[in-house]
């Protein structure tokens, strides 16, 4: 999922600003472009960790997600994002932190 965000975010910036509920014409490509790459970045770090490294990488994950989310429910707070907006940006991070979590906790042995 997060491979797919980041390709969308990256190749069709409008069409991803549009589902995420953001005005395009209000939005900055290059910014939704920078996103894209990073959750290309992470998913490409995610699916290729070797085992003994899968925790460090799903904990990382979960806790950019963890940021994501807090400046989304600010932005939210302040009155910036719409309610399309929150459910697919910081509830969507919300979910993949709570997802990075879950895997790195399983993936250490013991």
């Amino acid at each position: 999922m997060r491979a797919l965000v980041g390709i969308g975010a990256w190749g069709a910036p409008d069409l991803t600003a549009r589902v995420f509920g953001i005005d395009p014409a209000r939005s900055d490509r290059f910014v939704t472009r920078l996103f894209g790459a990073r959750e290309i970045a992470l998913a490409v770090a995610l699916l290729s960790a070797r085992p003994e490294t899968l925790a460090s990488v799903a904990l990382t994950g979960a806790l950019i997600d963890s940021a994501d989310a807090l400046q989304g429910f600010d932005e939210r707070r302040r009155g910036n994002l719409g309610n399309q907006a929150t459910l697919l940006g910081p509830c969507g991070a919300v979910l993949f932190a709570v997802t990075g979590a879950v895997v790195a906790r399983s993936s250490v042995p013991g």
